[in-house]
């Protein structure tokens, strides 16, 4: 199998649908060898903030020397984009023969009269092959949707168990209510195995530790920075046992995820991984992750941010307010035609002067002239663009001395960062 013949058989697992639950996953992995059993792995789950902590978590990690597994979802540039070692994205090569390999299963399972397994089990699959072959020391883990019935919940002995910030997301398949969401991703809690957790809102804190306690687990609550200082594209913090840092992810929401990170990391002192703090530091400062509060462009300013729910739309609010309190503000937006995204605009449109629209390239998307027609009913200037390129076009044209900032869905993302840097300027 070559490389196109590897995405040709990614693309078409995708006719089978989103089915959560750990039988197929479970399946393919035991025609696969059962590898996953030989990784060591952290596991996160959370509403937002899961693939921010897992940069920082495998930025320090392999900083002190360790060979370091990462898996994400969903990819945002580029479908390598999911997997990860040491930073550096899995090969063409190595994408190819991984899947081969994920694809025999796949047949061998159907043949059997098993359900083929959907693109996230396969997704899931090739990181384990991956990680395995390359003999990985530790792997950084995200949750797909979830918890309890995510693919990555066959892992049975982690590490730790850890949970970025949990709010309101994928209500269809989670539950309505903060209390069903929480439980739903507590599920990823495991009997005896440490429980660390940003802190959350009273409903889905007390939830966990509910979780918890029924698994023997020891849970507690990262501690978190302080001294926190934000002002045009850096972000400064204090932080109880590291001292003073200088992030390079500049959202303001980045404070809160780099404090989880450094109290996993400091759990993992306890199974032998020698972390100094000067390890902790340098990895928590050196993190870099793609499309979240990201500077793309410098003159004019431009940043994009995969907000797509109203916690992360809400933090989003707060990063451009601490930023560039004075500055005016154009937007780029499309998102998907499920998500709440009359709540996104309630809470970000009072901060740009104009928004251009976009039909992000997925089956789900909400078409660019029916998010114009939200935005202009809620009193803010909206122009319809019929693609990303002709938005990114005219946002420059129009913000040539303002803060431009793409945000919305994820899947749209690259697209602008593509555009962005064929049309020139000072690229970040």
């Amino acid at each position: 199998m070559d490389y196109r013949q590897a995405v040709r058989f990614h693309e078409a697992a995708k006719a089978y649908g989103s089915i959560l639950g750990l039988n197929s996953i479970r399946a393919l992995l035991q025609e696969l060898g059962d590898i996953w059993k030989e990784l060591k792995a952290v596991h996160i789950a959370g509403t937002n903030g899961k693939g921010s902590v897992c940069c920082f978590l495998a930025s320090a990690l392999t900083g002190a020397g360790y060979l370091t597994g990462q898996f994400n979802s969903p990819a945002v540039f580029g479908l390598r984009d999911a997997y990860r070692i040491n930073g550096v994205c899995i090969s063409e090569e190595e994408y190819a023969g991984c899947m081969e390999a994920v694809a025999w299963a796949c047949r061998r399972m159907t043949k059997r009269g098993m359900r083929h397994p959907t693109v996230f089990e396969v997704e899931t699959a090739l990181a384990f092959v991956w990680f395995y072959r390359r003999e990985c020391e530790i792997v950084v883990l995200e949750t797909g949707m979830g918890g309890s019935t995510d693919a990555t919940n066959l892992i049975t002995d982690p590490l730790c168990s850890v949970f970025t910030s949990i709010g309101i997301d994928h209500t269809a398949f989670l539950g309505n209510t903060l209390e069903e969401i929480t439980a739903v991703k507590a599920g990823i809690i495991k009997k005896g195995r440490p429980v660390i957790s940003t802190v959350q809102a009273p409903a889905a804190e007390r939830m966990l530790k509910q979780y918890a306690s029924l698994q023997n687990a020891p849970f507690s609550t990262a501690e978190q920075m302080k001294e926190i200082q934000i002002g045009q594209g850096t972000l400064g913090c204090v932080h109880p046992r590291l001292g003073r840092l200088t992030l390079s992810m500049a959202g303001s929401y980045q404070a809160e995820n780099a404090a989880l990170a450094a109290a996993v990391l400091f759990s993992l002192r306890t199974y032998g991984y020698s972390l100094t703090e000067d390890d902790i530091r340098k990895g928590l400062e050196a993190a870099v992750w793609p499309g979240r509060f990201e500077c793309i462009c410098k003159r004019p300013l431009f940043y994009i941010d995969g907000a797509h729910n109203p916690d992360a739309a809400a933090r989003l609010k707060e990063s451009l307010l601490a930023h560039f309190p004075d500055r005016r503000r154009i937007g780029i937006m499309g998102v998907l035609a499920d998500k709440p995204y009359g709540e996104l605009l309630e809470i970000l449109l009072p901060l740009f002067e104009k928004i251009y629209t976009v039909t992000p390239k997925n089956p789900r998307a909400l078409p660019t002239e029916a998010l114009a027609a939200e935005i202009k009913k809620r009193g803010t200037p909206a122009c319809v663009a019929q693609s990303v390129s002709e938005a990114c076009e005219k946002a420059l044209e129009q913000g040539r001395d303002d803060v431009i900032t793409a945000f919305g869905s994820l899947f749209y993302l690259d697209e602008v960062k593509k555009e962005i840097k064929k049309k020139g300027g000072d690229i970040a």
